[in-house]
């Protein structure tokens, strides 16, 4: 977050926390399997996840969730996306979206 209360541009591991969680609370290990299914080409690796975690949940962009009844809370941290997460997902997903735009006005990739 800026100091004006702007999104900053989301890392886009972070953008991909939020995409994840916006389906459903998950735990660590469930958001790394879904980011890897979605993106085979990037490995994600545990240090980071758990810091962008730490640092998204100190930012208010998640939150921790309730632990299932059928699963053992000493054994994961549940996370879910907070209203100003969605805020920001949806800000950075417009920035985005522009960029695209961008780059299809100057030729570098196909109009839709």
């Amino acid at each position: 977050m800026t100091t004006h209360d702007e999104p900053r541009p989301l890392h886009a591991l972070e953008l991909g926390i939020l995409l994840v969680l916006m389906e459903s609370d998950a735990h660590a290990y469930r958001i790394v399997t879904e980011l890897e299914r979605r993106q085979p080409e990037q490995r994600i690796y545990a240090a980071n996840l758990y810091r962008r975690l730490s640092d998204m949940v100190g930012l208010g962009l998640l939150e921790e969730a309730p632990v299932p009844a059928e699963a053992d809370p000493r054994r994961r941290r549940y996370y879910r996306v907070t209203p100003l997460g969605r805020r920001v997902a949806r800000a950075e997903a417009l920035r985005l979206q522009r960029l695209v735009e961008g780059a299809r006005q100057v030729g570098l990739l196909e109009p839709s």
